[in-house]
């Protein structure tokens, strides 16, 4: 395999042979898994550690983002399967530039879900200087229906 920090290689269509090769490979498992993880916690962003540890909208924002940049990663691996090149869109360049999206976006959203946690433990001292468990959630409380016939 050339340097693949060339701009010869990243600018050039793989033959035939390399279309399929080791990086190739571990790049379409990282884009399938994280497709498949930011799918089922945005569509459950209750689950744990991400519905006890932050709002939903914050999660759900996340994993959109998240969706789109591994949804776009999974589509580049398709045009270079299919060894077709419209755009230029078969050049390893673009996987780089995805693989590149996916770090910057854990980064965004370390930083985003830090900052936020600060935010909700500070909010989390009640009166007396006690610290409670942060609120990630309005908790309003029901009435209760009572019969005639318990009272």
């Amino acid at each position: 395999m050339p340097n693949p920090f060339s701009w010869e290689y990243l600018t050039t269509q793989p033959a035939t042979d390399d279309v399929l090769d080791g990086f190739t490979i571990v790049y379409a498992a990282v884009m399938v898994l994280g497709f498949v993880i930011a799918a089922y916690v945005h569509y459950r962003p209750w689950t744990r550690p991400f519905g006890k540890l932050f709002r939903r909208r914050s999660v759900l924002r996340a994993t959109t983002f998240a969706m789109w940049i591994f949804g776009t990663g999974l589509f580049f691996f398709l045009i270079r399967l299919l060894q077709i090149n419209p755009f230029t869109f078969g050049e390893p360049i673009w996987m780089w530039l995805s693989l590149l999206a996916v770090a910057i976006l854990f980064v965004a959203i370390g930083m985003s879900w830090n900052s936020s946690r600060a935010a909700a433990q500070a909010s989390s001292v009640d009166r007396r200087g006690r610290t409670t468990a942060p609120q990630t959630t309005n908790a309003v409380k029901r009435p209760v229906r009572r019969d005639k016939a318990h009272r």
